[in-house]
């Protein structure tokens, strides 16, 4: 898994409701579909499979720009990234959203070059791709060309990171985009339901505000406004520069010191809000809606991506969301109790939370509701049996290391983990207490996250309770 993805901002995560009726069977863990016995199989040696590749050479410019630089002589390609604070932690209420339509405006031109020059540049670059995104903490701009084009690679992105022009019509597409993204967590039933469950497990901080913004601050948004935040996140202080693929090293390291010498001097971006309240109980929120079947969010607190219990929640939410084996994503569309059903555990720092969403008919909610609880609270008592173990070991480190080869994949983990101060070796950390975890530990580390648990219910209009 050497790219990040943010399940929020990947492909529309929240299918329509449909009636469902059935039954659960317990005790399913080691059984598949019609009753199918699954034999478990000898578990294979674990052993690592991170390869932190050529040393990586970094530079700190006197504006604060850190620079960083690995040769990889086996590719092909190179990749590079621009990676900076921002997102929602660093968004005021006013701000909400606009981190969002910023980096999709941001590479449609630049002021020496108009989105059609800027398009035949990148063709003329081996099919150059220029891509940018946000997550709740952090942007990136990324570049992936060949290694005869890495020199072009290095003047297009400082091009396009330092000198946007942000065209109207640019501005005007990615308002609305993230317009109609935004206001569908409002209107979709599931999306609403997980938006009420931020607003609740994150009541205080800036997390508890829906990922793509209010809608009152993107529809409200000039262009601006856009051209003052770019002014004020892209500054020295809050710029990491990663160069990953086949090319010389001191020659690249060199055009980057150069290239990126005029960025203004600035401090990154101070966090917005303050940590999220603690709830001390188990907590139901409910909200009614005209609609056809309840849609539920159901989930507990969960360590950030920088505590050390998050190699054994990965290991829980691979298990949660295995669409082979797990109780919930598995067998309650199977057992036809539930739809729509998912996992969501957002790269949050510090504290997350890992929930399931689902959607339900009156006449199967309450079965829906009770698995899910039991399921998730069973994993503080009962360590994952030995088939389950083995599996899930395996899968989240093949996952997480399946593209460690890919230039662009390597730039955007090394720029992230310089942005957020988790240490260039963090991949080799992660791999290895994931590799010393015992089913006992992720048992443990599950009761001292799985305090208290937070329901947040969107229900037929017309029923006007909780069932």
């Amino acid at each position: 898994m050497l790219h990040i993805v943010n399940p929020l901002h990947s492909k529309r995560l929240w299918p329509s409701l449909l009636a469902t009726l059935g039954i659960l069977m317990a005790g399913t863990s080691r059984v598949e579909a019609q009753g199918r016995v699954i034999p478990n199989t000898p578990p294979k040696p674990r052993v690592p499979a991170y390869d932190p590749g050529q040393p990586v050479e970094r530079k700190v410019l006197k504006n604060g720009v850190r620079l960083l630089v690995q040769e990889q002589r086996t590719s092909e390609r190179v990749g590079g990234v621009v990676a900076l604070r921002m997102g929602t932690l660093y968004e005021t209420e006013e701000e909400s959203g606009l981190g969002q339509v910023l980096m999709r405006a941001l590479i449609a031109g630049t002021n020496g070059k108009s989105p059609a020059q800027l398009e035949l540049d990148l063709t003329a670059a081996d099919n150059a791709k220029l891509a940018s995104g946000a997550g709740p903490d952090l942007g990136q701009i990324s570049i992936s060309t060949s290694r005869e084009r890495s020199s072009k690679a290095v003047e297009i992105l400082t091009d396009v990171v330092l000198h946007p022009s942000f065209p109207d019509t640019a501005f005007e597409a990615a308002k609305a985009l993230y317009l109609g993204k935004a206001t569908d967590e409002l209107e979709s039933p599931l999306a609403a339901s997980y938006a009420l469950f931020l607003r609740t497990m994150y009541r205080g901080s800036a997390f508890e505000r829906p990922a793509y913004g209010r809608v009152h601050s993107i529809a409200d948004s000039r262009r601006s406004d856009i051209v003052a935040l770019h002014r004020k996140l892209f500054v020295g202080g809050n710029l990491t520069v990663v160069f990953v693929g086949n090319f010389d090293g001191k020659k690249l390291m060199a055009q980057l010191e150069k290239a990126f010498e005029p960025v203004p001097v600035g401090p990154a971006p101070e966090r917005v809000g303050g940590d999220a309240v603690v709830a001390t109980a188990d907590t139901v929120v409910q909200e009614s809606r005209p609609i056809m079947a309840s849609a539920v969010t159901f989930g507990f607190p969960a360590p950030g991506y920088d505590d050390p219990d998050y190699p054994a929640f990965m290991v829980v939410d691979s298990y949660l969301r295995s669409g082979d084996r797990s109780p919930i994503t598995y067998w309650l569309p199977e057992r036809r109790i539930a739809t729509g059903v998912g996992v969501l555990y957002p790269p949050y720092p510090k504290r997350s939370s890992m929930a399931v969403y689902y959607g339900a008919p009156a006449a199967t909610v309450q079965a829906a509701r009770d698995t899910v609880a039991s399921v998730m609270k069973r994993l503080k008592t009962d360590p994952l049996d030995e088939g389950d173990w083995h599996v899930q070991i395996r899968r989240v480190q093949n996952s997480y290391f399946d593209d460690q080869s890919n230039p662009l994949a390597r730039a955007r983990n090394l720029s992230r983990f310089e942005t957020q101060g988790l240490g260039l070796d963090f991949s080799q950390r992660f791999e290895t207490r994931l590799l010393q975890l015992k089913p006992e530990d992720v048992r443990a580390a599950a009761e001292r996250w799985f305090t208290h648990s937070v329901e947040a219910m969107l229900v037929p209009a017309q029923s006007g309770s909780r069932p």
